[in-house]
């Protein structure tokens, strides 16, 4: 049984790599996928690439690497890594033995101008030298695929399968190599070949044509003879030339070759042999490296792939990394999972914003007899149930976290008028929030808001918390003031400032919720709506309904500081809007609408 297992990498002056970062992977208990996630340009295929070239997927020598590959384009910058891998150990066709288990180090040498020499430097975990590993890694199941070019991943010459790089391909070989009723075969089925060879061309004029190339050459060189025999690739390599061929809507009659499709239906192709290299190999554990397995794929498609083929290699004890741009492709409280990288525009290089292999630890609020107002468990369930935009927090540079969608209704569209009205842009104000990576979740009540605000410090991502107060009073600050619920509960905030037609418990209950809150979000950033959204708009229908906030939001001309405080504006960098100095035209056929500034 062969194991490979990548368990940590560092990286440094490899193209956007700059700094030395390091990434640690979950151990082998650990049973998920793990995903690489980052805007775009932010080093995901560069730290792919480590990971292909650490594990001996692509042969590195000094034509591996070029000044593009130096960060900065500077010779000084040589590209670094060291990959930290446990394998086992397997017997090689020559009775030598292959192992990667221990630290694989790239080494180049430069002459000041350019790449003079460039290997892998392998050591066992104890600091001795590994000999074992050179051109170990085809002795273990390292499958990679770019899903971006997946045509090319799968199409060779004349649509066959013959490249032995493609991964279905190295695969079908190793079956090929190891099965020995296929090795009983092998002199019947040279002989057979043969026979039917022969047989298809006696008496044809393709033989009388290969009669005379021989006469020919026989006459040229003073009667040397010459036999001309139609060659076959060598046994083993015979399966590699497959056409596999499809049938629309169950016509087996007139088949296609895959490569003839889009790349959306090849990639459900791929899906497909992917899942059956995994259910064959029950013994042997793989390692799996996808980019962007959601290219080309329906969104729908995008989380059956991740559910059915990403986590269920991983359940089977494969190790599966990947890089997504896709919230349907990641499960954002699987934290162990993901990875996180970004280009700081400052220091001009990728930076590691969010790698961590231990538990999540969460602080679910409790209620006045200190009981979990919600199992982490069933909050778990619960808001990947209500809200399908959650996973888009690790896509994100800043998050807002809102009540309900109403709140979003009106905030969005707040936001989009008064980018407008500076900028004096309509297309760049309706784009803006995604243009800064700002996204707007719904947490559906301050009882769950806890585990999401817990979750963005977790992963250090910039958030802010707009709710309802759900009191006439304003005691915010009055509530802030309170360090604990032992001071919480001397204050007479409940009978004070309670709701009359509340029993004295609801009120009490209702205070020390907005109270956690408050502490959890801490007060910077929060705003609190007093006492609802509606109110400070100046909707006076008691309905909630969408269009009629809306509307509302619409009429007002400027947004009072109830509604859209000044922390809030300068979260969404309002406050740094370039103003226009000339008059422009807001149709929607103005030139300069046509032109971001950026």
């Amino acid at each position: 049984m062969s194991e490979i297992r990548i368990n940590s990498i560092k990286v440094k002056n490899y193209r956007s790599f700059g700094e030395e970062q390091e990434f640690t992977f979950p151990n082998k208990n650990y049973k998920k996928p793990i995903a690489i996630v980052g805007y775009n340009n932010s080093g995901k295929t560069n730290l792919m690439n480590c990971l292909i070239l650490g594990t001996g997927t692509k042969f590195i020598s000094k034509e591996t690497f070029d000044i593009p590959d130096f960060h900065n384009l500077k010779i000084g910058n040589v590209p670094y890594f060291n990959i930290n891998i446990s394998s086992s150990t397997e017997r090689k066709y020559d009775g030598k033995l292959a192992s990667l288990n221990g630290t694989h180090e790239l080494v180049i040498q430069t002459d000041g101008q350019s790449v003079e020499g460039a290997k892998l430097q392998s050591k066992y975990p104890d600091g001795k030298d590994n000999y074992q590993s050179f051109g170990a890694n085809k002795y273990f199941n390292i499958f990679y695929i770019n899903f971006h070019n997946i045509k090319d991943e799968i199409k060779t010459q004349r649509t066959s399968w013959g490249n032995l790089t493609s991964f279905l391909a190295k695969h079908i070989k190793k079956i090929v190599d190891t099965d020995g009723e296929m090795a009983k075969k092998k002199e019947t089925y040279e002989q057979e070949v043969t026979i039917a060879t022969d047989k298809v061309l006696e008496n044809s004029q393709l033989s009388a044509f290969i009669d005379k190339i021989k006469e020919n050459y026989s006459n040229n060189l003073r009667n040397n003879s010459c036999d001309v025999k139609f060659g076959f690739p060598d046994y083993e390599d015979i399966f590699l030339q497959m056409i596999f061929k499809v049938g629309l809507n169950g016509d087996n009659a007139n088949l296609i070759p895959i490569d003839h499709f889009g790349d959306g239906y090849i990639s459900m192709f791929v899906m497909a042999v992917i899942q059956a290299i995994a259910e064959s190999n029950t013994d042997d554990r793989c390692l799996f490296l996808f980019e962007e397995p959601e290219s080309f794929l329906h969104e729908n498609h995008q989380e059956y792939f991740y559910k059915t083929v990403l986590c269920n290699l991983a359940e089977k004890g494969h190790q599966v990394i990947y890089t997504t741009h896709s919230d349907r492709m990641v499960d954002v409280f699987d934290t162990k999972s993901i990875i996180r990288i970004e280009f700081d525009e400052q220091s001009k290089q990728t930076v590691k914003k969010y790698n961590n292999v231990g538990e999540f630890s969460h602080t679910m609020p409790t209620d006045d007899n200190g009981k979990e107002i919600i199992s982490f468990t069933n909050f778990n369930s619960y808001i990947k149930s209500v809200e399908p935009n959650l996973n888009k927090i690790l896509f994100s540079r800043k998050v807002v976290l809102v009540e309900g969608p109403n709140d979003i209704l009106a905030y969005k569209i707040a936001i989009e008028r008064e980018v407008d009205k500076v900028t004096k842009n309509r297309k760049y104000a309706e784009t803006y929030l995604s243009f800064l990576n700002i996204a707007f979740v719904v947490h559906h009540g301050k009882a769950t808001a806890y585990l999401l605000i817990d979750l963005c410090k977790h992963f250090g991502l910039d958030y802010f918390v707009i709710n309802d107060w759900d009191f006439d009073n304003d005691f915010v600050e009055k509530l802030n003031n309170c360090k604990d619920k032992t001071g919480l509960a001397q204050k007479e905030f409940h009978k004070t400032y309670g709701h009359k037609d509340k029993a004295e418990k609801t009120n009490k209950s209702m205070i020390t919720t907005n109270w956690q809150l408050l502490k959890s979000a801490e007060i910077d950033k929060i705003h609190f709506n007093i006492p609802k959204l509606e109110k400070v708009l100046g909707y006076t229908s008691d309905d909630k309904d969408s269009l009629g906030i809306l509307s509302t939001v619409q009429t007002l001309t400027s947004y009072p500081e109830t509604f859209l405080p000044t922390k809030l504006k300068e979260f969404l960098e309002l406050d740094k809007l370039i103003v226009q100095t000339t008059s422009v035209s807001t149709t929607e056929n103005s030139e300069l609408e046509d032109e971001l500034p950026f």
